[in-house]
Protein backbone atom coordinates (compact mmCIF):
# COMPACT_ATOMS: atom_id res chain seq x y z
CA UNK A 1 0.00 0.00 0.00
CA UNK A 2 1.41 3.49 -1.17
CA UNK A 3 0.79 6.29 1.23
CA UNK A 4 -0.95 9.18 -0.38
CA UNK A 5 1.44 12.40 0.15
CA UNK A 6 1.64 13.93 3.27
CA UNK A 7 -0.36 17.15 4.16
CA UNK A 8 -0.64 18.79 7.43
CA UNK A 9 -2.36 21.45 9.60
CA UNK A 10 -1.01 23.72 11.10
CA UNK A 11 0.94 23.03 14.16
CA UNK A 12 -0.07 22.85 17.26
CA UNK A 13 0.40 24.92 20.27
CA UNK A 14 -0.51 22.71 23.29
CA UNK A 15 -0.68 19.39 24.22
CA UNK A 16 -4.29 17.85 23.02
CA UNK A 17 -4.56 15.36 26.36
CA UNK A 18 -3.85 17.80 28.97
CA UNK A 19 -4.04 21.45 27.13
CA UNK A 20 -0.78 21.92 28.30
CA UNK A 21 1.45 24.50 26.54
CA UNK A 22 4.57 22.86 27.87
CA UNK A 23 5.43 21.17 24.79
CA UNK A 24 8.60 20.70 22.78
CA UNK A 25 10.12 19.32 19.76
CA UNK A 26 11.19 15.87 20.90
CA UNK A 27 12.21 14.04 17.97
CA UNK A 28 11.95 13.25 14.05
CA UNK A 29 11.94 10.25 11.78
CA UNK A 30 13.08 9.96 8.39
CA UNK A 31 10.93 11.21 6.64
CA UNK A 32 10.60 14.61 8.55
CA UNK A 33 7.61 14.11 10.65
CA UNK A 34 8.23 15.66 14.00
CA UNK A 35 7.26 14.32 17.15
CA UNK A 36 6.84 16.44 20.50
CA UNK A 37 6.83 15.23 23.93
CA UNK A 38 4.10 17.86 26.49
CA UNK A 39 6.25 18.10 29.46
CA UNK A 40 3.00 18.42 31.81
CA UNK A 41 1.95 14.78 31.26
CA UNK A 42 4.49 12.70 29.34
CA UNK A 43 2.68 11.75 26.16
CA UNK A 44 4.43 12.27 22.54
CA UNK A 45 2.56 13.10 19.36
CA UNK A 46 2.67 14.23 15.93
CA UNK A 47 3.32 17.74 15.35
CA UNK A 48 1.68 19.15 12.94
CA UNK A 49 -0.61 16.57 12.04
CA UNK A 50 -2.20 15.52 9.16
CA UNK A 51 -4.59 16.77 7.52
CA UNK A 52 -8.32 15.45 7.83
CA UNK A 53 -8.36 14.81 3.98
CA UNK A 54 -4.82 12.62 4.29
CA UNK A 55 -6.28 10.77 7.23
CA UNK A 56 -9.37 10.01 4.55
CA UNK A 57 -7.22 8.88 1.51
CA UNK A 58 -4.78 6.93 3.76
CA UNK A 59 -7.68 5.22 5.64
CA UNK A 60 -9.70 4.57 2.32
CA UNK A 61 -6.76 2.08 1.10
CA UNK A 62 -5.90 0.72 4.72
CA UNK A 63 -9.26 -0.99 4.92
CA UNK A 64 -9.75 -1.83 1.83
CA UNK A 65 -6.98 -3.74 1.89
CA UNK A 66 -6.48 -7.58 1.56
CA UNK A 67 -6.97 -9.63 4.86
CA UNK A 68 -3.69 -11.29 6.41
CA UNK A 69 -2.71 -15.13 5.90
CA UNK A 70 -4.93 -17.77 7.80
CA UNK A 71 -1.94 -17.78 10.08
CA UNK A 72 -2.32 -14.08 10.27
CA UNK A 73 -6.20 -14.45 11.38
CA UNK A 74 -5.53 -17.33 13.33
CA UNK A 75 -2.99 -15.59 15.68
CA UNK A 76 -5.70 -12.52 15.23
CA UNK A 77 -8.78 -14.66 16.80
CA UNK A 78 -6.24 -16.20 19.77
CA UNK A 79 -5.48 -12.36 20.60
CA UNK A 80 -8.84 -11.33 20.45
CA UNK A 81 -10.39 -14.17 22.67
CA UNK A 82 -6.96 -13.49 25.15
CA UNK A 83 -8.29 -10.06 25.51
CA UNK A 84 -11.37 -11.00 25.94
CA UNK A 85 -10.60 -13.63 28.70
CA UNK A 86 -8.52 -11.05 30.46
CA UNK A 87 -11.26 -8.42 30.83
CA UNK A 88 -13.60 -11.16 32.43
CA UNK A 89 -11.37 -11.82 35.13
CA UNK A 90 -12.81 -8.03 36.27
CA UNK A 91 -16.15 -7.91 35.05
CA UNK A 92 -18.98 -10.80 33.83
CA UNK A 93 -20.25 -10.12 30.81
CA UNK A 94 -22.37 -7.27 29.93
CA UNK A 95 -22.96 -4.84 27.25
CA UNK A 96 -19.66 -4.33 25.03
CA UNK A 97 -19.07 -1.49 22.85
CA UNK A 98 -16.03 -1.67 20.60
CA UNK A 99 -14.97 1.16 19.12
CA UNK A 100 -12.42 0.76 16.35
CA UNK A 101 -13.97 -2.44 15.83
CA UNK A 102 -12.15 -2.79 12.24
CA UNK A 103 -13.67 -6.70 10.51
CA UNK A 104 -15.15 -7.52 13.67
CA UNK A 105 -12.87 -10.03 15.31
CA UNK A 106 -13.53 -9.08 19.20
CA UNK A 107 -16.98 -8.54 18.33
CA UNK A 108 -17.20 -12.41 17.03
CA UNK A 109 -15.67 -13.43 20.19
CA UNK A 110 -17.14 -11.60 22.22
CA UNK A 111 -20.56 -12.59 21.76
CA UNK A 112 -19.58 -16.28 21.54
CA UNK A 113 -18.48 -15.69 25.18
CA UNK A 114 -22.38 -14.43 26.19
CA UNK A 115 -21.39 -10.43 25.78
CA UNK A 116 -23.99 -8.18 24.48
CA UNK A 117 -21.85 -6.41 21.75
CA UNK A 118 -22.32 -3.05 19.52
CA UNK A 119 -19.15 -1.99 17.34
CA UNK A 120 -17.93 1.39 15.63
CA UNK A 121 -15.70 2.11 12.64
CA UNK A 122 -15.45 4.68 10.08
CA UNK A 123 -15.90 2.58 6.87
CA UNK A 124 -19.49 2.23 6.26
CA UNK A 125 -18.88 -0.54 3.55
CA UNK A 126 -16.73 -2.34 5.76
CA UNK A 127 -19.34 -1.90 9.01
CA UNK A 128 -22.17 -2.89 7.11
CA UNK A 129 -20.57 -6.32 6.34
CA UNK A 130 -19.06 -7.00 9.62
CA UNK A 131 -22.83 -6.23 10.74
CA UNK A 132 -24.18 -9.11 8.48
CA UNK A 133 -21.62 -11.26 9.35
CA UNK A 134 -21.92 -10.97 13.02
CA UNK A 135 -25.03 -10.32 13.38
CA UNK A 136 -24.50 -7.28 15.79
CA UNK A 137 -25.49 -3.43 15.70
CA UNK A 138 -21.86 -1.64 13.96
CA UNK A 139 -22.22 2.16 14.17
CA UNK A 140 -20.52 4.51 11.74
CA UNK A 141 -20.51 7.92 10.61
CA UNK A 142 -20.06 10.65 13.42
CA UNK A 143 -19.08 8.93 16.76
CA UNK A 144 -20.03 11.65 18.76
CA UNK A 145 -23.19 12.53 17.24
CA UNK A 146 -24.45 9.14 17.76
CA UNK A 147 -27.32 8.71 19.92
CA UNK A 148 -25.27 6.56 22.60
CA UNK A 149 -27.14 5.87 25.89
CA UNK A 150 -25.19 7.69 28.95
CA UNK A 151 -24.24 5.42 31.55
CA UNK A 152 -25.34 2.15 30.07
CA UNK A 153 -22.12 0.34 29.04
CA UNK A 154 -20.43 -2.65 30.94
CA UNK A 155 -17.68 -2.30 28.74
CA UNK A 156 -16.18 0.08 26.38
CA UNK A 157 -13.17 -1.13 24.26
CA UNK A 158 -10.14 0.25 22.02
CA UNK A 159 -7.29 -2.02 21.34
CA UNK A 160 -5.11 -0.10 18.60
CA UNK A 161 -7.52 2.52 18.49
CA UNK A 162 -6.14 5.56 20.82
CA UNK A 163 -3.21 6.36 18.80
CA UNK A 164 -4.96 6.96 15.60
CA UNK A 165 -6.89 9.48 15.88
CA UNK A 166 -6.35 13.60 16.20
CA UNK A 167 -8.80 13.84 19.15
CA UNK A 168 -7.92 11.15 21.54
CA UNK A 169 -9.31 13.59 24.48
CA UNK A 170 -12.69 12.96 22.70
CA UNK A 171 -12.84 8.98 22.85
CA UNK A 172 -11.61 8.95 26.65
CA UNK A 173 -14.51 11.34 27.59
CA UNK A 174 -16.76 9.45 25.80
CA UNK A 175 -15.76 6.16 27.37
CA UNK A 176 -16.22 7.77 30.54
CA UNK A 177 -19.86 8.89 29.77
CA UNK A 178 -21.22 5.71 28.44
CA UNK A 179 -19.74 3.35 31.33
CA UNK A 180 -21.81 2.25 34.06
CA UNK A 181 -20.30 2.53 37.54
CA UNK A 182 -18.33 -0.12 38.00
CA UNK A 183 -18.03 -0.48 33.93
CA UNK A 184 -14.57 -1.52 32.61
CA UNK A 185 -12.79 1.19 30.07
CA UNK A 186 -10.50 -1.53 28.07
CA UNK A 187 -7.42 0.39 26.23
CA UNK A 188 -4.51 -1.22 24.19
CA UNK A 189 -2.04 0.61 23.03
CA UNK A 190 1.73 0.64 21.16
CA UNK A 191 4.23 1.08 24.11
CA UNK A 192 6.28 3.81 23.17
CA UNK A 193 8.89 3.59 25.77
CA UNK A 194 9.28 -0.60 25.29
CA UNK A 195 12.61 -1.65 25.00
CA UNK A 196 12.52 -2.43 21.55
CA UNK A 197 11.43 1.09 21.36
CA UNK A 198 14.55 2.62 23.42
CA UNK A 199 16.86 0.27 21.66
CA UNK A 200 15.91 2.18 17.81
CA UNK A 201 15.79 5.74 19.73
CA UNK A 202 19.63 5.50 20.57
CA UNK A 203 20.22 3.94 17.03
CA UNK A 204 18.55 6.98 15.49
CA UNK A 205 19.70 9.67 16.96
CA UNK A 206 23.58 8.02 17.01
CA UNK A 207 23.26 8.07 13.42
CA UNK A 208 23.09 3.97 13.28
CA UNK A 209 20.05 3.63 11.83
CA UNK A 210 18.95 4.26 7.95
CA UNK A 211 15.52 4.78 8.56
CA UNK A 212 15.59 7.17 12.32
CA UNK A 213 12.20 6.95 13.84
CA UNK A 214 10.47 3.94 11.62
CA UNK A 215 9.07 2.80 15.11
CA UNK A 216 6.64 5.71 15.68
CA UNK A 217 4.67 4.14 12.74
CA UNK A 218 4.52 8.13 11.98
CA UNK A 219 1.94 6.94 8.42
CA UNK A 220 -0.45 6.43 10.75
CA UNK A 221 0.04 6.80 14.87
CA UNK A 222 -0.39 10.42 15.66
CA UNK A 223 -0.03 9.75 19.92
CA UNK A 224 2.82 7.81 21.62
CA UNK A 225 1.85 6.45 25.00
CA UNK A 226 3.47 4.90 27.80
CA UNK A 227 2.65 2.86 30.99
CA UNK A 228 4.22 6.22 33.10
CA UNK A 229 1.89 8.37 30.74
CA UNK A 230 -1.34 6.90 30.10
CA UNK A 231 -2.49 5.37 33.20
CA UNK A 232 -1.84 8.83 35.41
CA UNK A 233 -3.63 10.94 32.50
CA UNK A 234 -6.76 8.91 32.85
CA UNK A 235 -6.48 9.00 36.67
CA UNK A 236 -5.71 13.03 36.68
CA UNK A 237 -7.99 14.10 33.77
CA UNK A 238 -10.52 11.76 32.54
CA UNK A 239 -12.13 10.75 35.84
CA UNK A 240 -11.34 6.93 36.14
CA UNK A 241 -9.62 4.65 38.11
CA UNK A 242 -6.87 2.32 37.04
CA UNK A 243 -7.40 -1.36 37.52
CA UNK A 244 -4.22 -2.67 36.07
CA UNK A 245 -1.77 -2.14 33.67
CA UNK A 246 -0.62 -5.63 32.33
CA UNK A 247 1.65 -6.27 29.01
CA UNK A 248 -0.64 -7.23 26.24
CA UNK A 249 -1.33 -11.44 25.86
CA UNK A 250 0.44 -12.63 22.54
CA UNK A 251 -0.51 -16.10 21.94
CA UNK A 252 2.16 -18.52 20.46
CA UNK A 253 0.97 -21.40 18.81
CA UNK A 254 3.62 -24.10 20.44
CA UNK A 255 5.55 -22.17 23.10
CA UNK A 256 8.62 -23.40 24.92
CA UNK A 257 9.11 -23.23 28.84
CA UNK A 258 11.14 -20.26 28.09
CA UNK A 259 8.95 -18.94 25.91
CA UNK A 260 5.74 -19.47 28.96
CA UNK A 261 8.21 -17.95 31.12
CA UNK A 262 9.67 -14.58 29.26
CA UNK A 263 5.15 -14.03 28.25
CA UNK A 264 4.90 -14.08 32.00
CA UNK A 265 7.35 -11.61 32.77
CA UNK A 266 6.71 -9.15 30.39
CA UNK A 267 3.02 -9.55 30.94
CA UNK A 268 3.27 -8.50 34.65
CA UNK A 269 6.34 -5.39 33.37
CA UNK A 270 4.43 -3.84 30.82
CA UNK A 271 7.16 -0.99 30.59
CA UNK A 272 9.13 -4.34 28.76
CA UNK A 273 6.57 -5.22 26.33
CA UNK A 274 6.01 -3.52 22.50
CA UNK A 275 1.99 -2.80 23.26
CA UNK A 276 0.71 -2.85 26.57
CA UNK A 277 -3.19 -2.96 28.11
CA UNK A 278 -4.99 -1.02 30.64
CA UNK A 279 -8.65 -1.56 32.69
CA UNK A 280 -9.60 1.12 34.45
CA UNK A 281 -13.47 1.77 36.02
CA UNK A 282 -15.13 5.02 36.25
CA UNK A 283 -14.08 7.07 39.63
CA UNK A 284 -17.24 8.02 40.97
Amino acid sequence: MSAPALEFDAPLGACPLCASRDIRDFDHDYRGVHIFKCRTCGVRFMNPQYTDAYLAAYYSDYIAATPGSPERRAFRLAQKTANIELLERYIAPGRLLSVGCGDGVELSVAKSRGWAVEGYDVDAATTQRVAQAVGVTVHTGDLFALPLERDSYDCVYLDQVLEHPKNPAQYLELGRRLLRSGGLLYLGVPNIESMAARAKSVLGRLGLSRRRGRFYDSFHHLFYYSPATLPALLERRYGFRVVTVLGDPKPRANPTVATRAWDRVVRHAPWLDSTFVILARPSS
